[in-house]
């Protein structure tokens, strides 16, 4: 055998070849769609490996389970939020600001999450319908966060009298599953009021209801 040839590499054990740099990141994206369309039970880790474009021993490697991406989802979907909840808290606190124009900034704000996140509403009905432990896990990582950061201002603008006195958390879960849910399923929105051309229509329409609706703004 000629001194010159070589011997194929070998790579690594447990590590799949692949061409993606960021694979773990489609993964996680391509996890986050499934499981929002079909459920925990009804996602196939094969298929989202699919979906992402990478190899199946990739999400092996990464993740090693299904419940383990499952897991991942979640705390990227909690790393997502963490900005918008603190805008939340700096917009308690500066009392000096009317709470109306505060709580205007809060409803913005939610609308563009939803639209950031289009299928975090279906992830949610989806999770919400199996219950169980993932929903303890759901509702403690991602929705009581939020929840915390928002309802002091519904409670303060009901004792201002900017929104009438009403049950504050019914409020709240109405407010923010209408949001999410328009967002997620706007297919069924399109239904009936024809196409909506681009996300920042549907986000502009969105907001300018939100806003005519609880604090009697008008575009």
């Amino acid at each position: 055998m000629p001194t010159s040839a070589r011997k194929p590499k070998r790579r690594g054990r447990g590590r799949p070849e692949n061409n993606h740099l960021h694979g773990d990141l489609a993964l996680l994206r391509a996890g986050q769609t499934a499981f929002a369309r079909h459920g925990f039970e009804g996602a196939s880790l094969r298929k989202i490996a699919a979906d992402a474009g990478v190899d199946p021993g990739l999400a092996a490697y990464h993740f090693g389970s299904k419940e383990a991406l499952w897991m991942a989802v979640i705390e990227r979907l909690a790393q997502t939020l963490v900005p918008s909840i603190e805008k939340l808290k700096h917009l308690r606190r500066n009392t000096d600001v009317p709470v109306g124009t505060r709580l205007g900034q809060a409803l913005r704000q939610l609308v563009s999450l939803a639209c950031e996140e289009p299928e975090f509403g279906m992830f949610i009905a989806r999770v919400g319908a199996e219950r169980g432990e993932k929903l303890d896990t759901l509702i403690e990582k991602l929705l009581r966060p939020y929840h915390d950061a928002f309802k002091p201002l519904l409670v303060e603008a009901m004792r201002e009298k900017v929104i009438p006195k009403q049950p504050v958390e019914v409020l709240y879960c109405m407010l923010t599953h209408a949001v999410s849910i328009t967002v997620s399923y706007r297919h069924i929105l399109e239904s009936f009021s024809g196409p909506v051309q681009s996300t920042e229509k549907l986000k502009a329409a969105i907001t300018n209801c939100i806003l005519a609706t609880f604090l009697g703004e008008t575009p």
